[in-house]
């Protein structure tokens, strides 16, 4: 016998119950599973009746079949239920009535949803979205354009303007309606315009209040009181309401910001004189305040600063401290060495740097640091090999060939650098220079053919081969682009190079001069 079948759903973390009985009256939508039909599209319609006992329709799509019942049964304060099946409406062969039960759950700031399971069905389950009732608006103020004008019409305009903000009008078809009906009236512009902004002030007036009263039934702990402030603030500012009302909101969403993170805050501060003077005490510092710097650009977009009230000074002050200290930079130079040793000498190396310097570094010295180590970790994924003959001691080696090979490549992904966007955030008017951005040329494989003597032990004309690959800077997944790879130094990624080295005057290291190949 064919039965109904649940698609697994995950329960949502931040779910919650205990909405009252009469919650589980109306209507509700969703997918239904019972056996092997997956994803069923479900519709849930309840009563109350006048014994107190709830009944409804229940409702099920499975492809062209569609079954619907009666159904009857109980809802208690916590907001669970039990609705045992009755009478059929339509029954299409093969197909049983079950048994439900369940649970009305409160999901954030959204409409109430139902979950649970069918009885007899393995696997089963049901989740559903509480769907609010459709109330027809009131009908125009005046049947033809014509007759949008004069006195009559316009004290009309305003007073039904003033019954939606008495009756706590929230629906935005209602106010769109009218703010239509008197942009195709035909009154004159000043007057126009005057009605056009009572109706955005009092709109802004009823919505605002509607947001006000989420935050302030909203979450007060760390970090989804942060959550649902920044997103009221967002809707506030994406609106066209008066400044003296979106100044409201936005005053109560940065109180409630400090209120949120104050404890945090607190907490996070009285760690500083715990930790050890060490790199790893400077780690644990950009740990701890690691969790809320993930909120420091919206914050201080919407507020201009995170830490309101400067609580995190004494963290700050001992991260200084603990940068300032030479020591620190040494043991910053082990660990980089250390993770170069690893197999994927880049990532371990981009660890080392973030668990030390975090999103803001404030140490040019430990910066330097990084920036170092970033040029020899991308040097150690370089396979260097030689096929010259015998060498003069004194000449370049493949190591320093592949040197100068990786400055000309860092030269090349500078041009890529300068065009890098936010992850994800692509201007539609800059989107191809953003995806420029997203590229990065990566020295693979240097092979030294051979070096001919100009200046015995100063200067060198050498032969090597080298290999690169264009990937994405984010992932190092390569990805195929023939045209920017004719940009490179000679039109190739890949190829020979011919290039004069000469030994500076302080003795160190090579210059390199590109020439002709051949």
């Amino acid at each position: 016998m064919k039965q109904w079948l649940f698609a697994s759903f995950l329960l949502l973390s931040f779910g919650t119950s205990a909405l009252a009985a009469e919650s589980l009256v109306g209507e509700w939508r969703g997918v239904f599973t019972c056996g092997q039909a997956r994803n069923s599209r479900m519709i849930l319609d309840i009563k109350e009746t006048a014994s107190g006992q709830i009944e409804g329709v229940f409702e099920v799509r499975a492809g062209w079949n569609k079954a619907s019942y009666h159904v009857v049964g109980t809802s208690k304060p916590d907001g669970t239920f039990e609705l045992t099946p009755g009478a059929w409406i339509h029954q299409p062969p093969g197909f049983r009535a079950v048994e439900l039960q369940g649970q009305v759950i409160s999901v954030g700031s959204g409409p109430p949803q139902i979950q649970g399971r069918p009885v007899g069905c393995k696997p089963g389950g049901f989740r559903a979205t509480f769907q609010k009732p459709f109330k027809k608006p009131p009908p125009p103020l005046a049947q033809k354009v014509q007759d949008r004008k004069g006195p009559k019409w316009i004290n009309a305009v305003r007073a039904r303007t003033q019954d939606y903000v008495q009756k706590h009008v929230n629906d935005p078809s209602w106010w769109k309606m009218l703010e239509t009906e008197v942009v195709t009236s035909y009154v004159d512009r000043a007057t126009k315009l005057a009605l056009l902004e009572e109706i955005t002030a009092a709109r802004g007036s009823i919505r605002s209040a509607a947001l006000l009263e989420e935050l302030e039934a909203g979450p007060r702990d760390f970090p989804r009181g942060i959550g649902v402030a920044l997103r009221i603030y967002g809707q506030a500012e994406k609106s066209d309401w008066p400044d003296d009302i979106k100044q409201r909101v936005y005053s109560a969403c940065k109180k409630r910001v400090a209120d949120v993170l104050r404890p945090k805050l607190t907490e996070i501060a009285a760690m500083a004189p715990k930790m050890p003077s060490s790199l790893e005490g400077l780690a644990e510092a950009r740990a701890a305040i690691a969790p809320i710097e993930d909120y420091r650009q919206s914050l201080e977009h919407a507020f201009g600063v995170l830490d309101q009230e400067d609580l995190l000074a004494p963290l700050f002050q001992r991260i200084a401290d603990l940068e300032a200290m030479p020591g620190i930079a040494i043991e910053f130079r082990s660990a980089l060495a250390t993770a170069r040793g690893q197999a994927k000498p880049r990532d371990a190396t981009e660890n080392v740097i973030f668990n030390v310097l975090g999103l803001r570094n404030t140490s040019p010295a430990l910066a330097a640091v990084a920036a170092e180590g970033r040029r020899l970790a991308a040097l150690a994924e370089v396979k260097v090999e030689s096929i010259a003959g015998e060498a003069d001691r004194n000449e370049p080696s493949a190591d320093d060939m592949a040197k100068y090979m990786y400055a000309v490549v860092e030269g090349f992904n500078d041009t890529f650098a300068a065009m890098r966007c936010s992850p994800g955030r692509y201007p539609p008017d800059e989107y191809i220079r953003c995806k420029f951005g997203e590229l990065e040329v990566r020295l693979k494989r240097v092979v030294k053919t051979g070096c001919e003597v100009e200046v015995p032990g100063r200067q060198y004309v050498c032969n090597f081969d080298h290999y690169s690959q264009l990937v994405s800077f984010r992932t190092g997944e390569p990805v195929d682009s023939p045209n920017l790879s004719m940009r490179f130094p000679d039109g190739r990624l890949e190829g020979p190079k011919k290039v004069r080295f000469i030994k500076p005057a302080n003795g160190e290291g090579w210059d390199g001069m590109r020439l002709p190949p051949g």
